[in-house]
Order: C-alpha cells, then structure tokens, then sequence
C-alpha cells in the first residue's frame, strides 16, 4: 500500500464504532473517568498540569458511589452481569468477541444500561484487576496509542470528531451541561419518579433531584422513555423542535437538539428544500447494495446524516433511500477498509482510491442482474443495538 493508502486505512480503523467498541469495552478505570471528564471540558481538553489528580478524583468518586449504592443501587439486577463481567476479566484480563456477546445479550435482558457496563467495573469485586499504582499511567498509554486522547502543548485534549461514537459506545447521550438543561424541562413530579426507578432518594429541590440523577448517571434517553406524550411535546416546543411524530421519534429528536445545543440558539429560519441528489440505482438494485454492508456499518452512515440508526436492516436502507442521497455520497461515510471487503465479498477488484472503490461497487449493481447477485456474508446483519 502507498503511504497515503496505510494512512487512511489506519484512520478509518481507529475512527470506526467496531474498533471504538471493542478497545474501550477493554480499558478499565480511570479511562472511564478520563474520557467523561474531557467529553465535558470546553473544547474537549483539559490543562496538562492536574490532569492526573483530577481523573484520580473522578475514579475515587465513583468507586465510592459504586462501593455504597449512591449509583447503580439495583445489586440484584446486576450481581448476574457483575459476576460474568469478573469471570471474563480473570481469565486474561481481556474481554474477547464471545465474552463481549455475552455480556451484550445481558445487558439486554436484564435492563442493564450501556454506561453500568462502564460503572460496574468501578464496583468492589472489580477492582483487583486495575487498582495500583500504574492505572493511570497504563491507561492513558493505551487511550493516546489509540488515538483517542492526545496531548498538545500544556493541553491534554480529545478529538472532537470521535465524540459522537465515544459517547454512543461509552452509552452517554450528552454533556453533563446539557443534561442539566433538558432534565430541567421536567416536572419536580417527573424527576422524583426517574429517581425512584433507579432506587435513589426522591427528595429534595427541583435542582438536587436533576444533580443527583446527573450524579447516578441517569442518561437522559431513558428519563424520557418514561414520561408522557404530552410532556415531550411540550419539551419540544420548549426547545424549539418539530412536535409531531411518534413517542420514539419526539425522544430521539428532542436528545439529538439538546445534544448539539441548538436549544440555546434562537430559532433559526426555516432550511431551505433539501437538494435531491441523483441516484443511478433504482429502489431495488439500492438495497442490494447497501444491504452488502453490516447493521453497524448502516448505522454509521445513518448517524453522520443525523438520521435514525436503530431497526432492522431494511428499516436502515429504507431510511437512507427516503433521504434522497446518492450512492456515492452514503458510501463515502465508509473506510476504505469497509469498502474493500464489500469489493472482495463480491469478487471484484479491491484495490484503488476510495472514489474508484465507491464507483466500482455501484457500476456492480447497476449493472447486475437481480436474480444473479451472489450470496454474501456481510456479517452482523439484522437489528442494531
């Protein structure tokens, strides 16, 4: 490969949601507290000097909560996925593709938030495995090895356009700033029953229930899962977003407008029509070809257009189908990477520039006939998480 083709190779893997997954699933405190502590900071970054006093803080703040049930209260829920998590941790410390499944389909089933994950390695039974006095220089060496934290001048700082997919693996909706002001939208009424579902005291002001919800780590999105239509759309026109749509539809909108802090914009002038870009596929030859690709390679897309992710496959391509995107400018969200093993899963030439690889899959399916696309094995299709 050209130097130009191993760097952008390089880039698409440590910029993709599988990587981000898979290496932050396996770092252990006081990553967790690093990455949360410059997610929030102006900027994202953080001056050099105090950094490692203040991420230690952090750490010793939420083993103590974890320790006394100040967070993550439900031990019965968790005391299942607690001990699958210490049985995957002692074997090699690592938490390997089918531990990872495991633990997927746990969390699932027992009501286990993507952020618990991330607290419960924080609790007692766990802290054999990285309490000492390397952790912090262990794990910020793997978080700067990876290119997810980097530090410039006297500034420790974190990339901005890893934010989103740091956020979504982590399982954090927004900044702590921005929680504050949403959950703030709620009824005293409505915050002290989302404090009683995580089992945390109910009294108190208005603003001691939102800090001690922002304090548990209560994410936003699943506040909302719990309140009536009414009260999202009344959170909408607070905000400034359309009203109309289903229950799931008013959630998303309302997280992705305070998320990006449009509702501390005035309203904006209504966008112009959007621009119909020309397709060269009709509806069917489309989903052939975005169905080639995984669930989460989907997902990515549909998440840099701004678009819902979540739901089957078809829902996907459905999806970026009624946006009126070309072919070439969905497939452009790929890495090169992707965009080579969807080539040679179809047999076809894989090498070239990003622009070559994207025109040589959608001349395929174009040109092929319905009937004689071969059987390929994306991997990972179905539902996303």
């Amino acid at each position: 490969m050209s130097r130009h083709q191993l760097v952008d190779t390089i880039e698409g893997v440590l910029r993709s949601y599988r990587f981000v997954q898979e290496f932050l699933f396996n770092r252990q405190p006081p990553a967790f507290a690093m990455l949360t502590l410059l997610l929030d900071a102006p900027n994202f970054q953080l001056p050099t000097l105090g950094f490692r006093e203040s991420v230690l803080a952090e750490t010793a703040r939420l083993t103590e909560a974890v320790g006394n049930g100040d967070v993550l209260r439900r031990d019965e829920q968790l005391r299942v996925y607690r001990r699958v998590l210490y049985q995957a941790r002692s074997n090699d410390l690592l938490i390997d593709d089918s531990e990872a499944a495991i633990l997927g389909v746990l969390r699932q089933e027992l009501g286990v938030a993507q952020v618990d994950h991330f607290l419960i390695e924080h609790h007692a039974d766990l802290c054999e495995f990285w309490q000492g006095s390397g952790a912090f220089e262990r794990e910020l060496h793997s978080l700067t090895s990876a290119g997810l934290i980097f530090t410039r001048g006297d500034s420790v700082v974190f990339p901005e356009d890893l934010a989103a997919v740091v956020r979504q693996v982590l399982g954090i909706d927004m900044s702590r700033s921005a929680a504050r002001r949403l959950l703030g939208y709620l009824s005293v009424a409505e915050l002290r029953d989302a404090l009683e579902l995580i089992g945390a005291p109910t009294s108190g002001s208005k603003d001691e229930r939102i800090e001690r919800l922002i304090a548990h780590m209560t994410q936003p999105r699943a506040i909302l899962g719990n309140v009536g239509l009414d009260t999202l759309r009344s959170v909408c026109r607070d905000i400034g977003a359309p009203v109309s749509g289903s229950k799931e539809s008013l959630v998303d909108r309302i997280i992705a407008h305070v998320r990006a802090d449009r509702d501390l914009a005035p309203e904006p002038e209504p966008p112009p029509p959007p621009t119909l870009e020309p397709r060269r596929l009709d509806v069917l030859r489309f989903g052939l070809l975005l169905g080639s690709f995984r669930g989460l390679q989907l997902a990515a897309i549909l998440g840099a257009l701004d678009l819902r992710r979540y739901g089957t496959k078809d829902l996907q391509i459905q999806i970026m189908w009624e946006a009126h995107r070309s072919e070439s400018t969905l497939l452009g969200y790929l890495s090169n990477l992707e965009l080579e093993a969807a080539l040679r899963r179809l047999n076809l030439k894989a090498s070239g520039s990003k622009k070559e690889r994207i025109e040589r899959l959608v001349e395929y399916f174009a040109a092929v006939q319905v009937n004689d696309v071969p059987s390929v094995d994306a991997s990972g299709g179905g539902d996303t998480e």
